[in-house]
């Protein structure tokens, strides 16, 4: 196994010592995300759920301090807030047919300074299966009542913790959260660009990802693991895909050059 530090030549007790170090734990999970992303994001997303299903009360605690003293989540009615998540909600609306677009010029007249094929599959794949597919069944699964839906917030139907499957809500409902979902899935939009040039797409996507999610929150939509976990889930899932399409990127767009040549005539 490969390790984090430059020098391999180090005691047992001083890797002991490394690993007990709260100093180091950032970088040795920045080094864990970057060199074996699929298995940080596996680890976080377990931990995420194990910390929401112990203590159910952060949900509530949060949903409480997102309703004030009134109780109604009147965050909800800020016409900014409200324009801020119509933004979210149209933003993959405009951004998902671009990619198609790009993936489709590239099938009939390939351009080699054009988005390269198996990065816009992995894209509209991405999408397809995780805030499409993933979030939508767990929604049907669980039936988790919205925070302004249950009775600690003037609602009627009762609370229940991440993951714990209920059915209170029959449709639409509370977890995980779809538009947390598609805001987080805007990270891979980064794993279109040149190397160099993703930390800083990553970096400046971070605003916008956390305003619209925490945006749900206030609206009393969400509770706050629903956007967490929606957040692990789509990175695990992302961390996933990528693999997958950047491994077989070469046959991918060999297949897709081939296609445009039986189409030329």
């Amino acid at each position: 196994m490969s390790s984090f530090y430059p020098s391999t030549a180090t005691s047992s007790s001083s890797n002991r010592w490394l690993r007990a170090n709260p100093r180091l734990w950032p970088g040795q999970a920045r080094a864990r995300l970057e060199h074996q992303p699929i298995a940080a994001t596996g680890t976080l997303t377990i931990c995420a759920a194990f910390v929401f299903m112990a203590f159910p009360g952060i949900d509530l605690a949060v949903s409480r301090w997102a309703a004030f003293s009134t109780g109604d989540f009147p965050l909800s009615r800020e016409p900014a807030l409200r324009a801020l998540r119509d933004f979210n909600r149209i933003l993959p609306m405009f951004i998902l047919p671009c990619v198609l677009a790009l993936l489709v010029v590239q099938a009939l007249a390939p351009r080699p300074w054009l988005l390269r094929p198996h990065k816009a599959l992995f894209f509209l794949t991405f999408f397809a299966l995780g805030p499409g597919l993933l979030i939508q069944a767990l929604k049907r699964l669980i039936g988790r009542a919205r925070p302004n839906e249950i009775t600690d917030f003037g609602g009627s139907l009762p609370f229940t913790p991440a993951w714990q499957v209920s059915d209170a809500c029959a449709r639409s409902c509370s977890f995980a959260s779809g538009e947390s979902a598609t805001a987080i899935a805007l990270v891979a939009l980064a794993l279109l660009l040149p190397a160099q040039w993703r930390r800083t797409a990553i970096i400046a996507l971070a605003p916008l990802v956390l305003a619209f999610s925490l945006n749900r929150i206030v609206f009393g939509a969400h509770f706050l693991s629903d956007v967490v976990l929606a957040w692990c889930l789509m990175l695990w899932l992302m961390a996933w895909l990528w693999a997958v399409f950047a491994d077989n990127g070469e046959r991918i767009d060999a297949a897709v050059l081939r296609l445009s040549r039986r189409r030329t005539p």
